[in-house]
Parts: C-alpha cells; sequence; structure tokens
C-alpha cells in the first residue's frame, strides 16, 4: 500500500517537499499586491513581473510601501485636511499618541464589571411595549455572558451593537447601549446599530443565551443580524 507521499510521486509527478523558489515558479507568483492583486512592480512588457526568490526583497519593500506609503498618501491627505478643520495641527503635540488614540479609537482593552453592565445597558420597550427589568432572567443571562467573555468577544458584541468594536472614552455609560425584549427562546439575538439598540430574545438558560448570541455575532457580517435571515 501506498503512502499519500509515494502516490504523489509516482503518479502525479509531485511532492510534498517544496522549496521557496520551486513554489514561486510553479505558481506563476507575480508581483502584485496580495489584497487587490493591483501590478506593483512591471516587467518590459508593462505587465506584472513574475515574483522570483531573487526580487522578493524587492517585492516586499514594494508591498509596504504601497500599504504604509504611496498607496495610502491620498487617505491621509484627505485626513490631515479634514482633521485642520476641527484644530490646528499645531496643537497635536498636546497629547501623547496614546492619548490620540484612545479619543478617536477607543479603548483596545475592553474592561466592565457586573455593576457597570448593570447601570450602563439601558432598557427599553419593543415595539409592542414589553420591557425587561434588571431582574429579567434573560438581562440576568446576558450580563453573566458578558462577563465571561473573552476581549475578542467583548469587542465582537460591542460591533455587533454598535457597529465599533471597542469602547469610547467614558466607557459603557457614553454608549448608552439599549436593551429590548426579543422574540421566544429559539430566535437569534438582532441589533440596530444606528441606535445602539439589541432585541434579545427571552432565553431560558445560559446555554440557550450562549449558543444564539455566539451565532449571532458569528454571523453579523454574512448579510447582517442573522435574525432577519432566519
Amino acid at each position: 500500500r501506498l503512502t499519500v507521499g509515494e502516490f504523489m510521486g509516482q503518479y502525479l509527478n509531485r511532492t510534498f517537499e517544496c522549496s521557496l523558489g520551486d513554489f514561486l515558479e510553479q505558481s506563476h507568483a507575480l508581483m502584485t499586491d496580495p489584497l487587490t492583486h493591483a501590478c506593483l512592480v512591471a516587467d518590459e512588457s508593462g505587465g506584472a513581473a513574475r515574483l522570483t526568490v531573487e526580487r522578493l526583497g524587492e517585492y516586499l519593500a514594494a508591498v509596504a510601501a504601497s500599504w504604509f506609503g504611496s498607496g495610502i498618501c491620498h487617505q491621509m491627505q484627505a485626513f490631515r485636511r479634514g482633521l485642520a478643520d476641527s484644530l490646528p495641527l499645531s496643537s497635536l503635540p498636546v497629547l501623547s499618541g496614546r492619548e490620540w488614540s484612545v479619543m478617536l479609537c477607543g479603548e483596545r482593552r475592553i474592561e466592565w464589571d457586573r455593576e457597570a453592565l448593570v447601570q450602563h445597558l439601558k432598557l427599553v420597550s419593543n415595539e409592542q411595549g414589553a420591557k425587561y427589568h434588571k431582574e429579567s432572567g434573560p438581562f440576568q443571562l446576558l450580563v453573566a455572558e458578558l462577563l465571561r467573555m473573552s476581549n475578542h468577544d467583548r469587542a465582537r458584541f460591542l460591533d455587533f451593537v454598535t457597529a465599533c468594536p471597542r469602547l469610547p472614552p467614558g466607557g459603557l455609560a457614553s454608549l448608552a447601549i439599549e436593551i429590548a425584549p426579543g422574540a421566544g427562546p429559539t430566535a437569534y439575538p438582532r441589533s440596530r446599530t444606528c441606535t445602539k439598540l439589541m432585541w434579545l430574545p427571552a432565553y431560558e438558560t445560559q446555554e440557550q443565551l450562549s449558543e444564539k448570541l455566539y451565532g449571532a455575532l458569528a454571523n453579523s457580517k454574512e448579510g447582517g443580524f442573522h435574525e432577519h435571515n432566519t
């Protein structure tokens, strides 16, 4: 009985052992942008040049220049002009780069505790006039889930509800996330990011909430807000 490697070599003339140079040659790799596939280095005919081991350094330099230099210069210039409309650029050194990052982009580290969640998640009525209160079972399950989430999943939750995966300065208090009753326990949560509103179905167990919430988070980028597509 042949192994997979022996079968590949004997009948398909292929091998799992392949140098970088061989791979680039056999795959006909070109010196194009890995994301947009735009030509980065042209050959004599004007098309994208072939990528070889000898030209790998040149290719990586061209990718870096496109991603962090010439490829974004127009966007950076527009950003500078827009920022200058709001405040003098000479005032930027007043704050550190870290302080500007937090002010404009929010905190990467998402921290909250039970008290903050109970206090700042605002409970509102749904279209039928129903409303959870702080001691409602589904709301308590949601708080418990948010507390045990990793930082990555907290970011996904914020993105699902607010379209921003970070906490702004002021934390939860400045977000004003609203929670309204949703459908029954077989439904998925759904959200309206423009108003920072999430409809939370009446889950009965932590397992139900966890399964449906993570399902909604996983599918929010694929057609959006899972509930509308189920």
